[in-house]
């Protein structure tokens, strides 16, 4: 991934993505925001955290200057571990940040509007971008273990051809910063339950009695199996337990901490 910084905000994006020319994405980070709790320091973008909430917008508004975006118009879900897909539109511009939610359990967003960033929060889990390289939609969808053995990478691709005629052969994908297979030990119950579904593989590891799953490898199959070109996934490098100083995570810092973005939109 690329870093870009600019009024001490960095941004991480991806060169697949920034390839197409009617796509605007971006992954926040930790830096250049006005939080101050211990654990959300300083950009957190999380609405459903301890911080002030118009601390929270000062956030996005500092961050979607540099990333390009309208925060005005940003679009979140309302994400519960749910596997359920929401058709934003623009009726739904600035919900979540600056205007009230009408919807619950939303954890993926598509959409063929212009203008419209869809935000996926993440501090762990997996953040999956959808692209039509033709251009004619849009998704985000937030995969932890749950929607990742729900299979919500899937769900939002068929969301994606059904609503809009996307093939999947025609979609760019990709996987951000989230939790590597080494920080994220499971039970020996979750371990199991993932080798049912997804059969034994490198991404399921038992190694003298302790279990791991690779949540972005996981999702990598998800999306091949459903019809990705394997050359039109990327899937980034940063672990987000083993890199606290850039962004958040569950994992490393427990329950009371901030939360970072990763954002895509046509335009």
């Amino acid at each position: 991934m690329d870093f870009v910084t600019q009024d001490n905000i960095t941004i991480l994006k991806f060169k697949a993505l920034d390839a197409l020319p009617h796509i605007r994405h971006a992954v926040s980070t930790r830096g250049g925001g006005v939080s101050c709790l211990e654990g959300l320091e300083s950009l957190n973008l999380g609405t459903h955290t301890a911080d002030d909430i118009e601390n929270v917008r000062e956030n996005y508004r500092r961050f979607c200057r540099v990333a390009g975006f309208d925060a005005q118009r940003v679009v979140l879900g309302n994400q519960t571990h749910s596997v359920n897909v929401r058709y934003a539109t623009e009726a739904d511009a600035g919900k979540g940040v600056f205007c009230e939610r009408d919807y619950t359990d939303v954890d993926a967003l598509v959409t063929d509007c212009r203008n419209l960033p869809l935000v996926i929060h993440s501090a762990d889990c997996v953040p999956v971008t959808f692209a039509d390289i033709e251009g004619r939609a849009v998704g985000n969808a937030h995969c932890g273990w749950r929607g990742t053995y729900g299979g919500l990478a899937a769900i939002t691709l068929q969301q994606l051809q059904s609503r809009f005629g996307v093939m999947p052969q025609d979609v760019l994908c990709t996987i951000g910063p989230c939790i590597c297979m080494s920080c994220y030990e499971v039970s020996e119950d979750l371990y199991q339950s993932f080798c049912e579904r997804f059969g034994k593989s490198d991404a399921l590891l038992c190694d003298d009695g302790r279990f791991s799953i690779d949540l972005a490898a996981i999702n990598r199959q998800i999306l091949i199996e459903s019809g990705v070109a394997p050359q039109n996934i990327f899937v980034s490098d940063i672990c987000t337990s083993c890199s606290t100083h850039l962004l958040y995570s569950h994992r490393a810092q427990g329950p009371s901490r901030g939360i970072f973005a990763s954002v895509i939109e046509l335009f």
